[in-house]
């Protein structure tokens, strides 16, 4: 989970802070929009970390079976 954090801390809660401060100022430049994608895809990754060291926990106790690729 260290990524998770990371994650927020350096990308997400500045990129937060950064699009308050602009949109309160009504500053739609590039940067703006720039920052805002940066900031859904580092949501994104946040959303799919998790879900990916669920399915492993899963996995390793047994309560998921592998699924197998293939004819």
């Amino acid at each position: 989970m260290p990524p998770i954090v990371v994650n927020a801390i350096v990308i997400l809660i500045p990129s937060a802070l950064y699009l308050a401060w602009n949109a309160q100022a009504a500053e739609y430049h590039p940067a703006f929009y720039l920052v805002q994608a940066l900031e859904l895809a580092a949501g994104a990754v946040n959303l799919t970390l998790p879900g990916l060291s669920m399915r492993d926990g899963l996995r390793m106790t047994g309560r998921l079976t592998p699924r197998l690729v293939g004819p």
